[in-house]
């Protein structure tokens, strides 16, 4: 490094002073708003929060009672299918497949339900005075 040259050294520069009241008006009051505002912003973000929580919670539980009922039709369907084709019939490797594929869904089913019933649990162990910022975080 170099040593600075006296001439390179700026002049300080001379600041504005402001009275107490300007400096108020002018830097202090548009702070004070913004922060009431951002106040104010998570306030309503906290009451929002549980009203969102429980739209999620109730579609997931519609689309649980959704793939139930197509898993219970599928299994109804593979059933009336091998009854039309003769029910007294050993039953053959389609059969076999079609009920080993009816059990595969309705475990997905209730490994679906089990995800939700473990969401719902988590969410009502988090703390009652805290919320849900924008970007998922969870402030307390």
């Amino acid at each position: 490094m170099r040593p600075l040259d006296a001439v390179e050294l700026a002049e300080p520069e001379e600041v504005e002073v402001l009275e107490p009241e300007e400096d108020f008006e002018q830097f202090l009051l548009p702070v004070i708003h913004e922060m009431r505002e951002d106040i104010a912003s998570l306030t309503r973000e906290r009451g929002r929060a549980p009203v969102r929580n429980r739209g999620k919670l109730w579609e997931m539980d519609n689309m649980l009672i959704q793939i139930k009922t197509q898993v219970e039709a599928s299994e109804e369907s593979a059933l009336n299918h091998l009854q039309g084709a003769g029910g007294a019939e050993p039953r053959g490797p389609r059969a076999e497949k079609a009920d080993e594929k009816a059990q595969e869904m309705a475990k997905m089913a209730e490994m679906l339900v089990q995800l939700v019933r473990r969401i719902e649990k988590s969410e009502s162990s988090f703390p009652a005075n805290g919320f849900w910022l924008s970007d998922g975080d969870w402030l307390t």
